[in-house]
């Protein structure tokens, strides 16, 4: 019997600890991995890929492991990554292909799967925004944002929505910014779930939309993915419109599927475009400067890619069929 219960615990620390080193499709390459590369100052540096918390050094208890190993549990990982959210701790990544929220947190090194709003299991959450000591998650086939606290529990919810997608939060302010991409408009919530302000409506014209999808603020500047009117617009906090830019197209600078979006601290603008498989920087005026990705599975390359999130200059990628999330680093310079 002893001899039995250590060749298992060997088997089980063996199984559970991903020994080998990282797959194929996360490990960098040998190369730093630059856009644009040699001869050119590089601008942007892949860093590293994660699917599992394994992969960013989180591990899971010993005999946690070791029971899911006698059960036959397999890590799940992720499985259509779809939004991210980072801070100085946390990684908030959105699964509908697994009904769930992954949610990393990297000082205390724990990881939690998120599948139940209370009683309510999620259903196609899409959209993940991090505030002190609270993570918001808009399901977009219930119909509402989920604000939670300490240890998964509920705050509070928001239902007065049609299609919720992309969310933003303004740590300044305090206020959650989430589009409703059936209602055509972004509207602003207090820190309890009250409605504050709402703003577009359905239109080509400046300042509407034609389901905006997917948000983003930076120094009291909202980016609106806009995304059937193939467009990006920036607003200020109270949705006075800013600047507009983007046209449909499949050359350097169009949109034809356009999804995450943000700013890094140069003011640059990052979208993604899942069609073309790459991430598109334009400077604050809307003209075009660098692509970085290209269809593929190698780190670096994108499948379907589609949120989009930027804290201190990282760039973090939701690679959805590939599975994981990629990050890069903005090196700086125009």
């Amino acid at each position: 019997m002893r001899r039995a219960l250590s060749v298992l615990l060997v088997l089980g620390l063996t199984a559970c600890t991903g020994l080998g080193g990282l797959p194929p499709d996360l490990a960098a390459p040998e190369e730093p991995l630059v856009w644009p590369g040699p001869p050119e100052r590089p601008r942007i540096k892949f860093l590293y890929a994660f699917r599992e918390p394994q992969h960013l050094g989180i591990e899971t208890p010993f005999f946690e492991k070791l029971l899911s190993f006698i059960a036959g549990k397999k890590p799940q990982g992720m499985v259509r990554p779809y939004a991210v959210a980072a801070d100085a701790d946390r990684l908030a990544v959105a699964d509908p292909g697994l009904r769930a929220v992954h949610l990393f947190d990297r000082t205390a090194e724990t990881y939690e799967l998120i599948a139940q709003a209370g009683t309510e299991a999620l259903r196609s959450p899409v959209g993940v925004a991090l505030a002190p000591n609270r993570l918001y998650v808009a399901d977009s086939a219930l119909g509402k944002v989920f604000a939670f606290g300490a240890e998964g529990a509920i705050l509070h919810t928001i239902a007065e929505l049609e299609r919720p997608t992309g969310l933003a939060y303004d740590r300044e302010t305090g206020r959650l910014y989430v589009a409703d991409a059936l209602a055509h408009s972004v509207a602003a919530f207090d820190a309890t779930g009250r409605k504050l302000l709402s703003f577009g409506g359905r239109g080509p014209e400046t300042g509407l939309f034609n389901y905006p999808t997917h948000l983003y603020l930076r120094a009291g500047r909202l980016y609106v993915n806009d995304t059937m009117n193939f467009r990006v617009q920036v607003f200020d906090r109270d949705g006075r419109l800013v600047s507009s830019f983007g046209s449909h197209g499949d050359g350097s600078g169009d949109f034809s599927q356009p999804k995450g979006l943000g700013a890094d601290g140069e003011g640059h603008i990052y979208v993604v475009d899942s069609v073309f498989d790459r991430v598109q920087i334009f400077d604050a005026e809307g003209r075009y400067l660098l692509a970085f990705g290209g269809p593929g599975q190698r780190v670096g390359t994108f499948w379907l890619p589609s949120g989009l999130f930027i804290a201190d200059d990282r760039i973090y990628v939701a690679d959805s069929y590939n599975r994981r999330v990629q990050v890069f680093e903005f090196l700086g310079g125009d």
